[in-house]
């Protein structure tokens, strides 16, 4: 979600000075983007980001650790 900021700029203050200063400001935080606002913006829902996996009983994943460090 988007916010808004206000800045008053002093008048001694040009303002293609203070937007440069905002913008290495913004730079600095460098480029952090909220993963949920990427995936408004790709039009991506959080269902699209499920995939299956397969399951085993503990026994299993057992007997394979045991094979593969044995």
């Amino acid at each position: 979600m988007s916010k808004n900021l206000s800045v008053r700029i002093p008048p001694w203050l040009p303002e293609g000075e203070a937007r440069r200063i905002i913008e290495s400001i913004l730079a600095r935080l460098g480029g952090r983007v909220d993963v949920n606002e990427i995936r408004r913006m790709l039009g991506i829902s959080p269902e699209e980001l499920t995939e299956d996996i397969e399951t085993y009983s503990v026994e299993e994943l057992r007997s394979k650790e045991k094979g593969r460090i044995a």
